[in-house]
């Protein structure tokens, strides 16, 4: 991208951020809410073009084997897809493997990054579906329903946690920890806040839901769940989210679920960042993860040591953060 047009497109954003402060002003919103605004619209994936507004990573970029890409399905609608290797080749620089994800890219302005303000929008709704799961055989009564709609995870959602309690017993459910699962892919929602530790995430676990199958679902996940992680290792002093300052919203695929508190070690230099944070960044580079294709196209390591490669298969259709049940209707495609 060239010089002029990143400026030009810096520019345009900056005049959005001028606009949208000038109209809050104007229409006097000393105390805005969720049902004067309604669902706040993150990011979608329908066009082609939304492709380029996102970076994609994997521990490939620092001497693993896994690999993702990010497209568009047969309905243009997001398809995050790829594979996931515990292969560590010998003498590489990470101890673990197996991750990849992507998130939206810095929207640099004038004043800054731009960022969502979530202040009125407790809810994180995303559309999504797993394309490689099978359709269970239905076993509950016929007259139950299930709600498309993701009421059910709203109305367990008013349960969120404190977001600034024990950091062990909040990660319990929020990232699966201690769960007896299958080895495979988990998926995990990511939020990177506008904040000085570019290595800070705030990570929940993307539950879908079994009896949807491959189906496209939404799941609504409260923003005071997300536990504060670094490096792959769930942080002790747990803190609020900036949420008024949201500068990327991501989903990975990792084998392994985040380290909990009582099993933390200091992070060495060469720790595998399994949320695709880096704990710097040069002047003008994106922080989060290296955009590109596949970099070993499935070449053999040689001297590398054995692992196992899942296949995972996510579509995505767009995230919104959401105040009441209701801002969902007529959201999302059928």
């Amino acid at each position: 991208m060239s010089l002029l047009k990143s400026f030009g497109q810096a520019l345009q954003r900056s005049v959005e951020v001028a606009r949208d402060e000038t109209a809050k002003m104007m229409r006097m919103e000393i105390s805005p809410t969720s049902k004067n605004q309604g669902a706040l619209l993150i990011y979608a994936m329908t066009q082609p073009s939304h492709l380029s507004n996102f970076a994609t990573g994997s521990d490939s970029d620092i001497g693993g084997l896994s690999q993702c890409r990010l497209g568009l399905d047969e309905s243009s609608r997001g398809r995050f897809y790829g594979t996931l290797s515990s292969q560590v080749p010998r003498g590489g620089k990470i101890e673990k493997s197996g991750y990849a994800g992507f998130r939206n890219r810095n929207r640099p302005t004038l004043f800054g990054n731009q960022c969502w303000d979530t202040t009125v929008h407790p809810y994180l709704a995303l559309r999504v579906r797993n394309r490689l799961a099978k359709k269970p055989i239905v076993t509950a009564d016929k007259n139950e329903k299930v709600d498309s709609s993701g009421g059910s995870g709203l109305r367990a959602a008013l349960h969120a946690s404190d977001p600034s309690g024990p950091a062990a017993s909040r990660a319990i459910h929020a990232l699966g920890l201690g769960k007896k699962e299958l080895p495979g892919p988990k998926f995990f929602v990511n939020v990177q806040t506008d904040g000085p530790v570019t290595s800070d995430l705030f990570q929940h676990r993307l539950y879908l839901h079994e009896n949807k199958g491959s189906d496209w679902q939404t799941v609504i996940i409260p923003f005071d769940d997300f536990v504060l992680t670094n490096t792959g290792q769930v942080s002790n002093s747990q803190v609020s989210m900036m949420r008024e300052k949201i500068r990327t919203v991501g989903i990975s695929a990792v084998l392994d679920v985040p380290v909990p508190p009582s099993a933390s070690k200091p992070p060495s230099k060469d720790a595998p960042p399994s949320t695709l944070s880096r704990s710097s960044r040069k002047e003008g580079e994106d922080d989060w993860a290296v955009d590109g294709d596949f970099k070993l196209d499935g070449e053999e390591v040689r001297g590398s040591k054995r692992g196992t490669t899942y296949n995972f298969d996510l579509g995505l259709e767009s995230v919104y953060a959401v105040g009441e049940l209701e801002e969902l209707d007529g959201l999302f495609q059928q």
